[in-house]
This record gives structure tokens, C-alpha cells and sequence, in this order.
């Protein structure tokens, strides 16, 4: 019954996605427009969370590639500035405001030459790229059945019904421009006050080598309760980690799970350590320094991944085929629920 429902909201997805590009070429008057010949300054919009920025750098990486004179900016939530930083790639990040004037003056004053829409196409903000002026707008990256595809495009791209990886997603958007795509891998950067913390904390506790346990999975509480494990099960795999390949256990996540790690503390034999709470850059850090991260399906996969750290991730869905950490070094446990993933699927995939 789960995967009739499945294949019932993937067939709505596709033929909502292709009624809006067919009344795109009907009834939009903006795609008439051409490129500009001299394209000088970009402004990428992705407004969602420490993952979904992460497998946007690629489609940075080739924009820079394809204008390596133009200025690149990107604007994203204010609290996901730290994701974005120290990424050379980029010009300034433009923090986003709910002020709709507001947004739409700080966009003016750049004059832009070329917006790329990811994320969202919602109406307000195809409105602020439009009352803005930006010269030529694209868009957007594949999305579910409710969020909006963008409006007032001077190109919409043609829909792939393909399942693929999300970062292959959101290449898609940028191919009208004849880009090259050269490297897909993701990439983040930690900083030396990042990495400073965490040896600080290794030294402190006389951690050596370790693992990363990144249980949370705060996406939406609906989301995260499909995401996250049992844990049980946790303490025990982190025990076992610990007796049987000598390595410290650190875990990490939000302030908000602090409470969900200290459970899993508690109910361990073997001393463990709890890095949550920290900034997104000490994040980065800390699992940059590790041996192995072992995550729910959520930003941490994304991290080890643009570090290529090797990657146990766990699904209780169906998207492991668009989701999973964008590396070789991946080891992706797919289930229809979580609490059938058990302690010895995750054991047989450890190799250290």
C-alpha cells in the first residue's frame, strides 16, 4: 500500500511539474527574452537549510568556472550564513529579510545581470527578483507537490522525471547557461577558530581518535520522526564501537538535541561525549577531525561528504536515491522504517 501511495505522489509530482512548463511556454511573456551577452553579476537563491546549501556549492563552483570575472553573491537565511563562509567561490552572501521592500531594495541596488533560483519558487520571491530588475531569471531546482516553480522566468527549465541525486537537480537549473560541469562534489571549508575549539575539546577529554553519532534529525518533527533511530540501539552500537574498535564516540547536533543525546548517554556502559549545540562552523570541525560519521539522513551526511570522510547514513525512507552523501566513501542502510534498520546492519558496514 506505502509504495502505491509512493508511486501516486512521484506520477502528481511529474505532471504538476510538466503542466507548469507547458503553461510557462503558453502563457509567460518573459521568455522572450534573451541572455545579456556580458553577464558581470549573479545572485543564486537558495533559502533552505545546512544541507540543501551544501549540495548547491557545485552549481557555485561551476557558475565560477563558466564567469570567472563576475561577481557571485547568494542569498540565504541569515542563520545559514556560517555555511557559506570562506567559500572562494562566492562574492558576499545577501542575508534575506522577510521585509518584502526591504529584500526588494537590497537586490535593486546590486543589478544583477542573471538570478538562479533553487530555492524556493515561491511568488514572493520571483516578485522581489522582478521588481528588483534583475535582467535575466532562471529557475528552479525540481521540488514537491506544493512548493511554487517559480513565476516571472525568462527561462524555466524543462522538467526531468529522472530520480537522481540532488546536486545532478540543481546542475539542471544552470545547464541552459552552457556550462561545463567539471566537478559535482560538494564543498564546505571549516576555519581556523573552528578547528582551534575542537582541539581544544579532543585535548581536554584526551580523545584520540574518534566517531561522529549524529542522531537528531530536526528537519521538520514530522520528518524527524521518521528519520530518527531507536535509542537503544544507539548506546548499544556506541558501546560496541567503543569496545571493539577502541575509538572514542562523540555525538553531535542542535542545542534542541541535547536532550535526545544525553538519553543516549545515559543508557550507555562506556564513557561518551556530547559536542552538540556549537556553531555550524565548530560542526564542520569536528567532523572534518573524525574517522567515521554515522548519521540519520540529514545535514551531517552532507558534511562528511563534502570532506570526504567515509559515511554510514541511515533511511527510513524513500529518498536514500536523492539524498544519499555525495561520495564514494558512503555506506547508505536503506529501510522502509527505521526500527528495521538493527545494530548488525551498521556493525558489517564499519570498516577501519
Amino acid at each position: 500500500m506505502k509504495a502505491f501511495i509512493y508511486r501516486l505522489e512521484d506520477i502528481l509530482k511529474d505532471a504538476i511539474l510538466l503542466l507548469d512548463y507547458l503553461l510557462y511556454l503558453i502563457f509567460n511573456p518573459f521568455k522572450f527574452k534573451k541572455l545579456p551577452k556580458e553577464i558581470k553579476k549573479i545572485l543564486i537563491i537558495e533559502l533552505l537549510q545546512i544541507g540543501d546549501l551544501i549540495v548547491t556549492t557545485p552549481v557555485i563552483k561551476t557558475l565560477r568556472e563558466k564567469y570567472k570575472e563576475a561577481i557571485i553573491d547568494a542569498l540565504i537565511l541569515p542563520e545559514m550564513k556560517e555555511v557559506l563562509t570562506e567559500n572562494k567561490n562566492l562574492n558576499r552572501l545577501i542575508l534575506y529579510e522577510n521585509n518584502f521592500k526591504n529584500l526588494v531594495n537590497k537586490i535593486k541596488r546590486e543589478n544583477y545581470d542573471l538570478a538562479i533560483i533553487l530555492h524556493p519558487g515561491s511568488f514572493k520571491i520571483s516578485l522581489a527578483l522582478l521588481m528588483s530588475e534583475v535582467k535575466y531569471r532562471i529557475g528552479c531546482t525540481k521540488s514537491g507537490i506544493s512548493y511554487g516553480k517559480g513565476f516571472f522566468l525568462n527561462k524555466k527549465i524543462k522538467p526531468n522525471f529522472k530520480i537522481q541525486h540532488k546536486i545532478e537537480d540543481n546542475l539542471d537549473v544552470i545547464k541552459p547557461l552552457d556550462t561545463e560541469i567539471k566537478n559535482k562534489s560538494p564543498e564546505i571549508f571549516a576555519t581556523k577558530e573552528s578547528e582551534k575549539k575542537v582541539k581544544e575539546f579532543l585535548n581536554k577529554n584526551k580523545i584520540k581518535k574518534f566517531i561522529v553519532i549524529h542522531p537528531g534529525a530536526n528537519y521538520r518533527k514530522k520528518e524527524g520522526e521518521k528519520k530518527e533511530w531507536v535509542l537503544e540501539r544507539y548506546a548499544e552500537l556506541s558501546d560496541k564501537i567503543i569496545e571493539n574498535y577502541s575509538l572514542s564516540v562523540i555525538f553531535t547536533g542542535g542545542i534542541q538535541d541535547r536532550p535526545l543525546i544525553n538519553s543516549i548517554i545515559k543508557l550507555m556502559k562506556n564513557k561518551a561525549y556530547d559536542f552538540s549545540g556549537n556553531t555550524i562552523k565548530d560542526f564542520f570541525s569536528i567532523i572534518k577531525a573524525s574517522e567515521l560519521v554515522i548519521s540519520v539522513d540529514t545535514s551531517a551526511s552532507h558534511i562528511a561528504a563534502a570532506f570526504n570522510k567515509p559515511i554510514i547514513v541511515l533511511f527510513g525512507s524513500r529518498y536514500s536515491n536523492i539524498w544519499y552523501p555525495y561520495t564514494d566513501k558512503k555506506r547508505v542502510i536503506s529501510k522502509n522504517s527505521m526500527k528495521e534498520i538493527t545494530i548488525n546492519d551498521i556493525m558489517k558496514e564499519i570498516s577501519l
